[in-house]
């Protein structure tokens, strides 16, 4: 996922009333999944990952 997009998310998710409390981003996404499969499949990343914020 590039760099802002758990982030863009979060807030559209707020917007339209699906989050109510608190959510810290970095408790619920990482993209070491993605990461690692990409590498094994031979891909490379061509965008920012996203940070631990979003």
């Amino acid at each position: 996922m590039p760099a802002g997009g758990p982030k863009t998310s979060l807030e559209t998710e707020k917007l339209v009333g699906n989050v109510k409390g608190s959510v810290d981003p970095s408790k619920t996404f990482t993209n070491d999944f993605a990461l690692q499969a990409n590498k094994t499949e031979g891909f490379k990343t061509t965008t920012t990952p996203a940070g631990p914020n979003g």
